[in-house]
């Protein structure tokens, strides 16, 4: 643009010249003869005076363009001085750049350094220089690499071409013609590959952790390996005092406390080089994507079943002092289950002094209790916005997991992760219902590493997911309640 603009101010110059010259020749003749101007000659000086004008502000209009044009390009220039200066110039990936233009690199074929010298200086003696030369050759790398890349790509797709001109496939063309090709390998197959969708992967379906995000998160503190949280075992009492001057009723006050000791939940993957550098696709994010979807499903089910010894966390399911509920029935229907779940709910708000605040019950279970037809094969369970007059329950939600309806407008929420080979029978899951605040859950900052050395002498590399969390589920048991029994054997077909 700038270009254009410039090579047009040259032509309008060149113009305002031209009628310049033109002006002149009609002052010429009556300056010559010492008289005035004709009217013709009056005439044709007004005109090219008008022209000029007009000319000059054609001229104007585009140097000021043009001067614009040049402050910006000097502004993008400094900017750019800026960002080489102080480590800004990211073309690629976020990062800081350096272009290497005729200077050597750091570390070269008969060089004065050697990289594998100052890595040993760097981490056995501290050595600031060395450190320095290995921060430069990484940053040098940042670029050199992907040029390295880019040529040897470009110079095998010649080497491809070449072959296809060779072999008298033409410029493009890489397929065997054949009199009569079909996709059957060996006739014509071969050269028919199949269409990898690798960035449209499909990743292992698992539950998530429902539960463990319904009760209090809070982040865990560092340097401890428990939480305590002290208790008042016995509270003091009053009451009424039987006449004037009458003792007090007094009541010595005990505690105790609750412990949450800190697990670790971690996970790994080993990796041959060869599949990181030759995938098409991200294949570190997907293993590091697998692993921390299973530590999410793991803690999750550490907080419904974890025996709390062998460095698992303790599970609501295997607190003592909760309100147990049993609920036998070999031929159970939903509304027979209503009952028991109305005693849960009662048992949670009297044994704590304040309401539950939610249901949990297995995907299974919700679309058992949803199947469920009356005498008139009506549902039982019918969405929200449908409701009748006295629905046993709403459904307010169609996730597999998470809020799916409601029971007295106690929110129901469907976990995949309660166990449902419980009971005598091995076959029973379960129904919870509490007050989930009542419930803490600390959780560390989620690590992930990436160890070359370890299995270096293999080419491969381990990936590793750790993380440390304490749950407190016994912190106040008497806000939970836990409906089993053979009424509650998973249904089957769901």
């Amino acid at each position: 643009m700038l270009a254009f603009l410039r090579k047009q101010l040259q032509d309008l110059l060149e113009q305002r010249a031209a009628l310049k010259t033109e002006l002149d020749e009609v002052l010429k003749a009556p300056t010559a003869e010492k008289r005035n101007l004709t009217a013709e000659e009056d005439k044709a000086f007004a005109e090219k005076r008008d022209a000029i004008k007009a000319k000059d502000a054609d001229i104007e209009s585009v140097q000021a363009r043009i001067t614009e044009l040049e402050e910006v390009e000097a502004r993008d220039a400094t900017a750019a001085q800026l960002r080489a200066q102080y480590g800004q110039n990211t073309p690629e990936g976020g990062r800081p750049s350096v272009q290497v233009l005729s200077e050597p690199l750091t570390y070269e074929r008969s060089g004065p350094n050697s990289y594998f010298l100052d890595l040993a200086r760097a981490q056995l003696r501290n050595d600031g220089k060395a450190a320095e030369r290995l921060q430069r050759h990484a940053q040098e790398l940042d670029v050199e690499m992907p040029s390295r890349e880019r040529r040897r790509r470009e110079a095998a797709e010649r080497e491809m071409r070449s072959l296809d001109r060779e072999l008298g496939h033409g410029r493009e063309s890489v397929f065997e013609k054949r009199v009569n090709p079909n996709r059957t390998d060996g006739q014509g197959g071969y050269f028919v590959p199949p269409l990898w969708l690798v960035d449209q992967y499909i990743d292992l379906p698992r539950f998530g952790r429902t539960f463990a995000n319904t009760v209090r998160n809070m982040p865990l503190p560092s340097g401890t390996d428990s939480v305590n949280v002290p208790k008042v075992a016995t509270g003091t009492a009053t009451g009424v005092q039987t006449a004037d001057a009458a003792a007090v009723t007094s009541t010595d006050m005990t505690d105790t406390f609750v412990s949450a000791p800190v697990r670790t939940i971690a996970g790994q993957q080993d990796v041959a080089i060869q599949l990181l550098d030759q995938s098409p696709v991200g294949f570190d994010e997907v293993v590091f994507a697998d692993l921390i979807a299973d530590y999410n499903q793991r803690l999750d089910t550490q907080c419904w079943s974890g025996s709390g010894s062998a460095g698992q966390l303790k599970g609501v399911l295997n607190v003592s002092g909760i309100n147990a509920v049993t609920y036998t029935d070999a031929t159970p229907t939903l509304p027979e289950t209503y009952a028991p779940l109305m005693q849960a709910l009662s048992l949670s708000a009297k044994n704590r002094k304040m309401m539950p605040t939610a249901i949990f019950l297995t995907p299974s279970r919700w679309f058992w209790m949803a199947s469920q037809l009356d005498s008139q094969n009506r549902p039982f369970i019918l969405p929200e916005t449908n409701a009748p007059f006295n629905p046993l329950a709403l459904q307010t939600g169609g996730d597999v997991e998470g809020p799916v309806g409601r029971v007295l407008n106690f929110p129901l929420l469907a976990d995949g992760n309660i166990p449902s080979n419980l009971g005598a029978g091995t076959n029973e899951d379960r129904i919870a219902t509490m007050r989930t605040s009542d419930l803490y859950l600390w959780e560390g900052s989620m690590r992930t590493r990436v160890l070359q050395e370890v299995l270096s002498g293999t080419l491969q590399v381990r990936f590793q997911v750790f993380n440390y969390a304490a749950f407190m589920p016994d912190r106040r048991p008497e806000t939970i309640s836990v409906i089993s029994g053979t009424g509650l054997v998973a249904p089957t077909g769901f």
